[in-house]
């Protein structure tokens, strides 16, 4: 029984990693599409909630595509050593007089530097928690900042900073969740659903726009899309997310 289910959870593992890859590269490729980014900065909607949040989702997905290539690495490096020091064992047993340590490959000696950096870049530490939040947090105010955003929308290549910039600020966010816990969650998603709420209103009841490059109509629009969003949450991603947590801890008790 217990096989089974060992055998169900690493099948489902492995199917879940499979689906981030895979949505990572899908995602990836949208956002090189030139012709469909410029579809959606015609409008205020589009870009702020659309193609933002495309960049937000890439920098997320490139956490976990970037650990689920560690976790493949270290399984390599581990299988390439015990290879190697079976291959020395046999060679040892049939020429003692030659024995020598076979050195590590150059490929293995990279892969260990490269493993060592993203444990670094990617590792779990909560005394790092609050600099992903500062950097979430100040690059989105920079970038939506009136005349900063307007400048953007203007400059080609200041606007693929600012995808660029969207990118590390889903990643800062996903690694502040993760380094901050479950209550830094709850807060985040509370605290999304606030200014969303807020930012809607606003849009949609203002009468002169703050992005002078859009019209007050396409502000309307995108305070219409903030407030679906802001429901959406609401309705669903919080119900889900406490739902999950919940199960999961009733099967951590289970398991005592």
């Amino acid at each position: 029984m217990f096989t089974k289910k060992s055998q169900r959870s690493q099948v489902g593992h492995k199917t879940r990693e499979f689906v981030f890859i895979v949505v990572f590269g899908i995602l990836t490729v949208i956002s090189l599409q030139g012709s469909l980014l410029e579809t959606f900065e015609q409008d205020l909607a589009n870009h702020m909630v659309l193609e933002h949040t495309l960049f937000f989702a890439i920098g997320a997905l490139s956490i976990i595509v970037a650990e689920i290539v560690l976790r493949f690495i270290i399984s390599y490096e581990k299988a390439s050593r015990h290879q190697d020091h079976l291959k020395d064992n046999h060679y040892i047993q049939r020429e003692p007089k030659y024995c020598e340590v076979v050195p590590n490959s150059r490929l293995i000696i990279v892969i260990s530097y490269w493993t060592k950096i993203l444990r670094k870049i990617y590792g779990v530490n909560n005394n790092h928690g609050l600099v992903w939040v500062i950097i979430a947090v100040g690059l989105m105010i920079f970038w939506h900042i009136p005349s900063v955003f307007d400048f953007a929308s203007l400059y080609e290549s200041l606007h693929i900073l600012q995808h660029v910039s969207f990118i590390a600020v889903g990643a800062a966010g996903f690694l502040a969740i993760r380094s901050l816990g479950e209550s830094f969650s709850i807060s985040l998603l509370f605290t999304i659903i606030g200014m969303m709420g807020f930012a809607g209103l606003v849009f949609v009841l203002l009468e002169n726009p703050i992005y002078s490059v859009y019209s007050v109509n396409s502000h309307h629009d995108a305070g219409t899309y903030m407030l679906v969003s802001c429901i959406l949450i609401v309705l669903i991603a919080l119900p889900a997310y406490l739902i999950e947590k919940t199960l999961f801890h009733i099967r951590i008790k289970g398991r005592k």
